[in-house]
C-alpha cells in the first residue's frame, strides 16, 4: 500500500484550498449578480419573493423566510417564506426579542444555530404549528445605519450538517445588499405616497375653494355697502372660513370662522359648518339663533372633538345697520371715517364644545365712509423670524388713517403688513379677512 508522504498531504491542502477559493469566487460572483436583479424590482411583494427565490439555492437551504417588524406591536411578521418543502407558517407572528430572529435582530448581527433543539433563544412554537423540523438555521438582521428593518433567516443547509462561518460571511453581505434595496423600495413607496397625497390635498383645496364665494354684490345689489373677503390658508387644505348671502333682499348675511387644527380635518369641519350656517340662516332668524341651531348640530356630531370661533352677522345693504353674534372670536375692528381704528368687545364660546353655549350678540350702526374688519387669529399671532406676534396694535396700526380704502384695498394693505412682518418666517395659520364698508353718498 502506498503512504502518504509530506509532498502529497501538501498537494491535497493546496488542492482544498483551490477549491475553497473558487467556491468562494463563485458565491461571490452570484452575490453581484443576485444584487442586480433585486435592485430591478419597483415593489415590496416582488421584491421579498425575489430574494427568497434566488437566495435558497444559492445559500443552498431548504427554505428561507423574511421577518419584517409590525410598527405597532413590535412583533417580527412573516413576509414571504420560499423553498421546495417549506413548510406553511401562514402569518407568523414571533414576540418582540423572542426566537433567533427576534435575537438577531435586538443584537444587530448573524447568529449561526447548529442545534436549535439545544438553544434556548428557538421559537419552538413555528416546529410545533406546522411539523416542521428545523435542523440547524442562520439569521442575519436587514440593517439600515442603526435601524432594523427585518431578518433574513435560512433553515436547514443542503448536503452539509450546519452552516459554516463562510456561510455567515456571505449572509451578512447578503443582508446589506437587501437592506439597501429595502431602503430603496420604501423611499419610492413613501415618493409615491407623497405624491397621491399631494393629489388629494389639491383637489380638497379645490374643492374647499370653490365653496368660497368670489363674486362680491354689486352696487345695485348692495346700494349701501360694499364687501370684500380674502383667505389666504398657510397649509393646502384650510380651517378658516368666510362666506356671505342674502338671507332676503337687502339683508346681506356674514361669517368669518377658524376651525381648530389644519389640514383635511379642519377642512372637511369648515364645510360642514358653511353648510349648517346656510341651512340655517332663513328669513327672521338673528344671528343669535343661528348661532345656537348650528353650534347644536356641531356638538352633538362632533366625534372628531374640533370647534370653531366665529362672527356670524346681518348687514342691512341699505341702512348699514349691523348685528353680529360672536362665538370665541377674535373681537372686530372698527375703523372710523377719520381714520381711527378700535376694537369692538369680545364675547360668546366657541361653537361646538358645548350643545348649550352660549353666544354675545351686538348691534352698530355703520356711517358713511367707517369700514367693519373681521379677521382670524392667522394675522394677529402671524411670527416673524425672532418668534414675535404680529399682534393686536400693530393691527391697528396697519388700519389707522386708511379709511379712504376701499374694502379689497384695506384687506390687502394688512395682508402686506402682515407679510412684510413675517418675512422670511413660515407662516403657520391661515389668514381670513372681511370687511364691511358703509358708501359715501
Amino acid at each position: 500500500m502506498r503512504r502518504e508522504n509530506d509532498s502529497d498531504n501538501l498537494n491535497r491542502c493546496e488542492y482544498t484550498e483551490s477549491m475553497a477559493t473558487t467556491r468562494e469566487e463563485a458565491d461571490y460572483g452570484k452575490l453581484f449578480r443576485l444584487a442586480g436583479e433585486i435592485g430591478r424590482e419597483s415593489d415590496l411583494k416582488g421584491l421579498l419573493l425575489k430574494i427568497l427565490e434566488k437566495s435558497r439555492p444559492w445559500i443552498r437551504a431548504e427554505a428561507c423566510s423574511i421577518f419584517l417588524p409590525d410598527p405597532n406591536s413590535g412583533e417580527l411578521v412573516i413576509h414571504s417564506a420560499h423553498g421546495e418543502s417549506a413548510p406553511d407558517l401562514g402569518t407568523l407572528r414571533v414576540p418582540k426579542g423572542k426566537g433567533v430572529v427576534g435575537s438577531a435582530m435586538a443584537e444587530r448581527k448573524v447568529i449561526r444555530v447548529d442545534r436549535p433543539d439545544e438553544d434556548p433563544r428557538f421559537y419552538r412554537q413555528a416546529d410545533e404549528k406546522t411539523g416542521w423540523k428545523t435542523k440547524a438555521l442562520l439569521a442575519a438582521p436587514l440593517l439600515d445605519g442603526t435601524e432594523c428593518l427585518g431578518v433574513i433567516e435560512f433553515l436547514n443547509p443542503v448536503g452539509r450538517p450546519a452552516f459554516t462561518e463562510g456561510d455567515e460571511h456571505m449572509v451578512e453581505y447578503f443582508a446589506g445588499l437587501v437592506s439597501a434595496a429595502l431602503v430603496r423600495i420604501r423611499a419610492h413607496d413613501a415618493a409615491l405616497e407623497r405624491a397621491q397625497v399631494q393629489r388629494d390635498l389639491d383637489l380638497a383645496r379645490e374643492l374647499q375653494g370653490g365653496l368660497l364665494p368670489k363674486i362680491f354684490p354689486t352696487r345695485q345689489e348692495s346700494p349701501g355697502i360694499e364687501i370684500f373677503a380674502r383667505l389666504d390658508p398657510a397649509k393646502e387644505v384650510s380651517g378658516d372660513l368666510y362666506d356671505f348671502f342674502f338671507v332676503e333682499p337687502g339683508k346681506l348675511c356674514f361669517v368669518v370662522g377658524d376651525v381648530s387644527g389644519k389640514g383635511i380635518a379642519a377642512g372637511i369641519f369648515m364645510a360642514v359648518t358653511r353648510t349648517l350656517i346656510r341651512a340655517t340662516a332663513i328669513p327672521g332668524r338673528t344671528p343669535f339663533d343661528i348661532l345656537t341651531r348650528v353650534n347644536a348640530q356641531l356638538a352633538k356630531e362632533n366625534q372628531a372633538n374640533l370647534f370653531v370661533t366665529m362672527i356670524l352677522g346681518v348687514v342691512d345693504t341699505q341702512s348699514g345697520r349691523i348685528v353680529y353674534g360672536q362665538g370665541g372670536h377674535n373681537p372686530p375692528v372698527l375703523l372710523s371715517a377719520d381714520g381711527k381704528p378700535a376694537y369692538e368687545p369680545p364675547g360668546g364660546m366657541p361653537l361646538g364644545v358645548f350643545d348649550d353655549a352660549k353666544f354675545g350678540e351686538r348691534e352698530l350702526q355703520l356711517k358713511a365712509g367707517e369700514t367693519l374688519l373681521v379677521y382670524t387669529d392667522g394675522v394677529t399671532e402671524a411670527m416673524n423670524q425672532a418668534r414675535d406676534l404680529f399682534g393686536e396694535e400693530r393691527l391697528l396700526e396697519a388700519l389707522a388713517q386708511r379709511a379712504s380704502l376701499s374694502a379689497e384695498k384695506l384687506t390687502e394693505c394688512v395682508v402686506e403688513k402682515v407679510e412684510n412682518f413675517v418675512q422670511e418666517a413660515e407662516r403657520s395659520d391661515d389668514i381670513t379677512l372681511l370687511a364691511i364698508k358703509r358708501l359715501v353718498g
